[in-house]
């Protein structure tokens, strides 16, 4: 019994321990899961942030809006801004490869969640995004984490990593702002639990045995 009930426990502690390790994968993404209007109740998933490792050194960010906001999408539908934060030093409008019309502002309020140190944003309806696709350039030995960070003074959604502003919906209001810090699981959290479960179960057979 005692043998038959320690298997149990060793796989259990084996999946806590794939399961609260650091991931070492070269992008981080997160969903943007609240929203500052009706009828957008908050938990639902709106958009992915994927912050990852580029060409050269940069770091390439990607904000897409999911279902639930593509789903509403009237003609001239996109993002056009999107506000993050870092922990590294202060950059420069040098060290942002925008799309075309596209420039950032510095220390800016997504409305609702706070303020943010940079918020990318189009000059022009003519250029909404979605996906919007950007980078870091010109910053030497930067990580995709170093680009998330909490936005800062009141926030009536609370403070977030993230924030972005979708326009043209098919319903009323026709825009509205979204953010968030859930973390999206990586496959690899999916293989481990599966392992784990499947290790627990091999142990709870062999007791019934």
């Amino acid at each position: 019994m005692k043998m038959q009930m320690s298997h149990v426990v060793a796989a259990v502690s084996l999946f806590a321990a794939f399961g609260s390790a650091p991931a070492s994968a070269v992008s981080i993404s997160y969903y943007l899961d609240q929203a500052n209007i009706a009828p957008f109740p908050d938990g639902t998933n709106y958009l992915k942030v994927t912050i990852a490792d580029g060409a050269g050194g940069n770091i390439d960010f990607t904000v897409e809006a999911l279902a639930p906001l593509d789903s509403l999408a009237a003609s001239n539908y996109g993002l056009d801004s999107f506000g993050f934060n870092s922990t590294l030093a202060s950059m420069t409008a040098a060290n942002f490869s925008l799309p075309s019309n596209w420039s950032v502002g510095f220390g800016l309020n997504q409305d609702g969640f706070g303020n943010f140190e940079y918020v990318v944003n189009t000059n022009g309806n003519s250029s909404l995004q979605d996906p919007l696709t950007f980078s870091i350039i010109n910053i030497a030995g930067d990580s995709p984490m170093d680009y998330v960070s909490l936005s800062s003074n009141n926030s009536g959604e609370g403070n977030v990593y993230f924030g972005a502003h979708v326009k043209s919906f098919t319903t009323n209001p026709t825009s509205g702002y979204f953010g968030g810090s859930a973390p999206v699981p990586e496959p690899e959290t999916y293989a481990m639990l599966l392992a784990g479960l499947g290790l627990v179960g091999f142990a709870v057979r062999r007791k019934l045995v």
